[in-house]
């Protein structure tokens, strides 16, 4: 019993519903479609090389040392003994005498003449540079299309109707209740 009054009541509110209500579709032709725009700030990215410093120890030079020569070393008394041998070798007497020692004093100055000096190398602080990229970031200003407004005209009068599109044509419903 209640589905069929249910039934009823639905069946009648349409029927007056469509009797009071009447609705008509048309077109109207859009006359001109007129770009919307913001303003946007935009990031652009560039690249920067910059230059960083560093420290690094270098040899710039070397200084020549000589070793100690006043001194009597075994290279002095190798030198004296080869030269005593030398000079046994040249003449015979007192002869033999003056050469061994004259051989004998030659051989140690010229060993302690010879003694080796030494090589120092010296070090300096020297400062050099290394290139880094380095992305930085602009903001550029940009105008974007956000939207578009449709102008077009209906019964005489002119309407606007925004839509992200530039459109052709806008559906206009009209309905008409009593």
């Amino acid at each position: 019993m209640k589905t069929k009054y249910l039934s009823i009541v639905c069946v009648f509110l349409l029927s007056v519903g469509s009797a009071s209500a009447q609705s008509d579709v048309t077109y109207a032709n859009v006359e001109k479609s007129e770009p919307i725009y913001r303003t946007v700030n935009i990031r652009v990215p560039y690249e920067e090389v910059v230059s960083k410093a560093y420290v690094v120890r270098v040899p710039c030079g070397q200084n020549y040392q000589q070793k100690e020569t006043n001194s009597l070393g075994i290279d002095t008394l190798i030198g004296a003994g080869i030269g005593l041998a030398i000079g046994n070798q040249v003449g015979s007497g007192s002869g033999r005498d003056v050469a061994k020692a004259v051989g004998g004093l030659s051989g140690a100055y010229i060993a302690n003449q010879n003694r080796d000096g030494a090589y120092s190398t010296q070090y300096c602080n020297e400062t050099r540079y290394k290139d880094e990229v380095i992305t930085k970031y602009d903001y550029v200003s940009e105008e974007k299309i956000t939207g578009y407004r449709n102008i077009f005209t209906y019964d005489g009068k002119k309407y606007t109707k925004i839509s992200k599109h530039p459109l052709r044509q806008v559906k206009i419903t009209t309905s008409i209740s009593f």
